[in-house]
């Protein structure tokens, strides 16, 4: 190919490149991408060409487990929270997408994970963050205060502050809208 036609640099690899390419350009869809990796049949993680490496898209990261159980059950297109630094996100969240592979993938890919930034979070705390997603599991306030080791009328003060600010009449509308807006963090 003429040096006028290239795109950008050729990616290192092997000739299987160019549908791994395909893959690139659907990691181009989600607004400011920072990094993403490809899931394989395998249960691995190949690296997606033009994006970088991070430590939450390794082989052995729960970030990556997660991935992987959503492509396996079906979903087509899934995002969440995950908090940066530990359970109680001293360093923010993180938005995860996770997408299946598109027609014309490489056969040994079953999906992408990309990592961006995570948007407006609502004014939620990370600890209503983390209630939330538990609420949106279908748990009630009993089993979220011995799943965070608080009293239960901690979980009902959250509750009552995650209602009002996703302006929800009840938990289950609550849990529909954080689910939709991608505010769901994931129990680890």
């Amino acid at each position: 190919m003429p040096e006028n036609e290239k795109a950008g640099p050729e990616p290192a690899g092997p000739p299987a490149a160019g549908p791994m390419r395909s893959l690139a350009a659907v990691a181009g869809l989600v607004d400011q991408v920072s990094a993403g990796t490809v899931l394989t049949v395998d249960g691995g993680v190949e690296v997606l060409p033009g994006l970088p490496e991070h430590e939450l898209l390794a082989d052995d990261s729960l970030v990556v487990a997660a991935a992987h159980a959503e492509v396996a059950a079906g979903s087509v297109y899934r995002t969440f929270l995950w908090p940066m630094g530990g359970r109680h996100a001293p360093d923010g969240h993180v938005r995860v997408t996770v997408l299946a592979s598109p027609a014309g993938a490489p056969a040994s890919a079953t999906g992408l994970v990309l990592l961006s930034p995570p948007g407006d979070l609502r004014g939620l705390t990370p600890r209503e963050l983390e209630v939330l997603g538990l609420v949106v599991d279908g748990r009630s306030n009993g089993q979220i205060s011995r799943a965070l080791a608080v009293a239960e009328r901690t979980v009902a003060a959250h509750v009552e502050h995650i209602l009002h600010k996703l302006d929800a009449p009840t938990r289950t509308v609550a849990a529909v809208r954080a689910d939709r807006a991608g505010l769901y963090v994931p129990d680890r």
